[in-house]
């Protein structure tokens, strides 16, 4: 795989940046906050990048900005929570994204957090979420790979907090499409 990566095409064209975003803007993600607890600070940002990476063992990833202070946060506890936030949770997901307000003494001073098994803080009435021990940690760009081994994990009835477009969704039915194979 390694000779793969390393053997480059240099006849493809890189993409535009405006291009790229406006495609990226096309995929509908789901909307997390991904916390962790450093002795008695705390740290959370929304993240959108977010997604299950292994079965065996239980492993999810996060990408980060690599220079976000959760980043060396999260490098320096070795465990970090992901919420996925439920429909109705919209000013959470503002609160985390705004600059100044992903760092506190104690606790979130405007949003309630709960302790699974790390004591990373876990959103209150989150969909669900991913309490994790640091695996490891790759370079991605401007960003970091977060991976983490789950210690626990949780899930509630609801819908999801989703982001296209620009803008927070959510899904209006929760009947299968016809003709669409449920798995």
């Amino acid at each position: 795989m390694d000779a793969l990566l390393a053997s480059g095409r240099d006849d493809i064209p890189e993409c535009q940046e405006s291009d790229f975003r406006a495609a990226a803007g096309k995929f509908a993600s789901g909307v997390t906050v991904v916390t962790t607890r450093n002795g008695c600070e705390v740290y959370g940002k929304t993240v959108s990048a977010f997604g299950s990476l292994s079965l065996d063992p239980l492993m999810v990833s996060v990408s980060i900005g690599r220079l976000s202070p959760l980043v060396a946060a999260i490098l320096k506890a070795e465990v970090f929570a992901v919420s996925v936030l439920r429909h109705d949770q919209q000013q959470v997901s503002r609160h985390f994204s705004t600059r100044g307000n992903g760092r506190a003494i104690g606790a979130f001073p405007s949003v309630g957090t709960e302790k699974a098994v790390t004591g990373a803080p876990v959103i209150s009435g989150c969909l669900s979420y991913f309490d994790c021990r640091l695996e490891n940690v790759v370079g991605g760009g401007d960003h970091a790979i977060i991976i983490g081994r789950v210690a626990a994990a949780a899930g509630g009835d609801g819908k999801p907090l989703l982001y296209f477009d620009g803008d927070y969704r959510e899904i209006r039915s929760t009947a299968p499409v016809a003709g669409v194979p449920a798995h």
